[in-house]
């Protein structure tokens, strides 16, 4: 068990300049959870005592209004660290957390994090890193949101999704994602009907090739196009 954990953590961004004897220092912090698919594991604005960083699986950060809409934030898969920002500011989690598929999660407490990152002062470089990149995605979430038609903000989102979980076929790119057309209109910030409406449209247009959840870009010159 403990050797799994650290063949893991060495494979991360955060952790994988550490030596062996480094990491056989964080081992015995970390904390192993298995979750199912829609669990919750943080609301907004619950205290903030744990950072987590994703085994297995698939985790969304997102908002949710009073009428029960959400907007999601971005979403996470193997080796992606969230909970990042309260572990150390000391406030509340700025959104909410939950799984999107059975997944497996690494739990490290915030006084834990805090030693470990006085030690090792590169870590806390690393995470400012992560922390700037989902500054640019928000900033780039606010503008889109704001400024592009939701055909433009489906293509540009489908592209950021290719990059992240493309694998090439003889179609074209596999978005290896299986996302509900619900998931991808809370992301995209729009209703289930109107995603459903616009695949169609771009699948009629031969830009993308639709097999149920499973989504392939045929042609990415077109798709770019409309994602400007």
């Amino acid at each position: 068990m403990t050797d799994t954990r650290k063949e893991y953590l060495k494979k991360t961004p955060i952790f994988s300049d550490l030596s062996d004897a480094e990491l056989d220092e964080i081992v015995p912090l970390v904390v192993k959870r298995k979750l199912k698919k829609n669990t919750v594991v943080f609301h907004e604005n619950d205290p903030a005592s744990t950072f987590y960083l994703v085994k297995t699986g698939m985790v969304k950060i997102y908002k949710a209004s009073a009428e029960g809409r959400e907007q999601v934030l971005t979403i996470l898969g193997d080796g992606q660290i969230f909970g990042d920002v309260p572990a150390f500011d000391g406030g509340p989690y700025p959104a909410s957390a939950a799984t999107m598929s059975d997944s497996e999660i690494y739990l490290f407490r915030r006084e834990d994090l805090n030693e470990v990152v006085r030690r090792h002062p590169e870590i806390a470089l690393k995470i400012i890193r992560v922390l700037g990149l989902r500054l640019r995605q928000a900033l780039e979430l606010v503008r889109d949101l704001s400024f592009k038609q939701v055909p433009h903000r489906l293509a540009g989102l489908l592209f950021r999704l290719a990059d992240d979980y493309g694998s090439e076929t003889d179609n074209g790119t596999l978005i290896d994602l299986p996302l509900s057309r619900q998931e991808l209109a809370d992301i995209v910030g729009t209703s289930r009907e109107t995603i459903t409406r616009e695949l169609k449209k771009m699948e009629k247009q031969g830009m993308l090739e639709l097999n149920r959840r499973l989504i392939t870009i045929t042609d990415d010159k077109r798709l770019r196009i409309w994602a400007r």
